[in-house]
C-alpha cells in the first residue's frame, strides 16, 4: 500500500509555517492516526508571495503530489495578501490533485494549539483540525474555502 500525506499550509503570518504528515486512512480513531513526517517555517515577511512555491518545493522533495491524501490552509483572521496568496495555492492544488480541501479559521488553529501539552506549532494544530474531519468523512470541496477578513 502507498503512503498517504496530508499537507498543512499557514501563510496569515510573516511566517510561512508548513507540515506534513503520514496520514493512514484505514486505522481506527484509538490507534495512531497521523505520524508527523516534518514540519518547518520561514520567516518571509513581504517575500511570501515570491518565496512560497519555492519553500512548498524543497519542503515536498522526497514526497510525490499523487500521495497527497488532503490539504489544510489557515483561512485567518491574519494578513489579507498572505491569507489570499495561500489559499489560492492550496486550492490549485487540491483541484489538480482532486483531494479534498480543509480550510480552517485562525482562532479555532489558535484553541487547538493551547490546548496540547506543549502546544503544537500552528501548522500542527491546522493539520489535526483537519486530520479529524478528515477521519469523520467530511471531504469539503476546494471551492467552498474562502479566507476570513475582518
Amino acid at each position: 500500500m502507498t503512503q498517504k500525506f496530508a499537507l498543512a499550509l499557514h501563510t496569515t503570518t510573516t511566517k510561512l509555517e508548513l507540515a506534513i504528515a503520514e496520514v493512514n486512512p484505514n486505522s481506527d480513531r484509538s490507534s495512531q492516526i497521523y505520524i508527523i513526517r516534518k514540519q518547518q517555517s520561514w520567516e518571509l515577511g513581504r517575500e511570501l508571495s515570491v518565496q512560497l512555491h519555492d519553500c512548498l518545493s524543497v519542503f515536498m522533495d522526497d514526497i510525490a503530489w499523487i500521495d497527497v491524501a488532503f490539504l489544510a490552509i489557515a483561512t485567518g483572521i491574519g494578513s489579507f495578501t498572505g491569507t489570499r496568496i495561500g489559499v489560492v495555492v492550496a486550492r490549485t492544488i487540491a483541484e489538480q490533485l482532486n483531494v479534498p480541501l480543509y480550510g480552517i479559521d485562525c482562532n479555532t488553529i489558535e484553541r487547538q494549539s493551547q490546548q496540547s501539552e506543549p502546544p503544537l506549532s500552528l501548522s500542527e494544530s491546522l493539520l489535526s483540525i483537519a486530520h479529524e474531519q478528515w477521519q469523520s468523512g467530511i471531504y469539503p470541496s476546494w471551492q467552498d474555502i474562502l479566507p476570513i477578513y475582518e
